[in-house]
């Protein structure tokens, strides 16, 4: 006798309203401190929230500044400033100064961008102070 395990999948969850946005994002936050024990929730959530907030224009494009860049950076490694300013090898006044807009980003900084952080030269050039 063979038994075929099955695994249950979650119920599609659609999205129409702000208020169900918002608490579908929470609940998303909340699940992802355990994205092992969560992921099939996860993985609906992300669809649901990916399709709505493409269908109200929510979709804020990539980031233009230097500074946005850097944060979408530290989002995606997961990386504090102190550390950002480690892998950068600049000093933390100086990356604070650049986030805040107080410093503007020079040839060596936006380098440091493209080599540490691997971002393509072509989108460091393109990006604004």
């Amino acid at each position: 006798m063979y038994f075929f395990p099955f695994v249950l999948t979650p119920k599609p969850v659609t999205l129409t309203t702000e208020a169900e946005h918002k608490a579908a994002v929470k609940e998303f936050r909340t699940l992802a401190t355990d994205e092992a024990a969560n992921h099939a929730r996860l993985l609906v959530l992300r669809d649901a929230i990916h399709v709505f907030e493409e269908a109200s224009g929510h979709n804020p494009g990539p980031p233009t500044t230097v500074a946005g860049r850097l944060q979408v950076e530290m989002f995606k490694r997961g990386l504090k400033q102190k550390q950002l300013a480690q892998l950068l090898e600049v000093g933390e006044s100086r990356l604070s100064e650049v986030l805040r807009g107080r410093r503007p980003a020079n040839g060596d900084f936006l380098r440091r961008m493209y080599k540490k952080l691997g971002i393509p030269a072509e989108e460091v050039l393109e990006l604004t102070a």
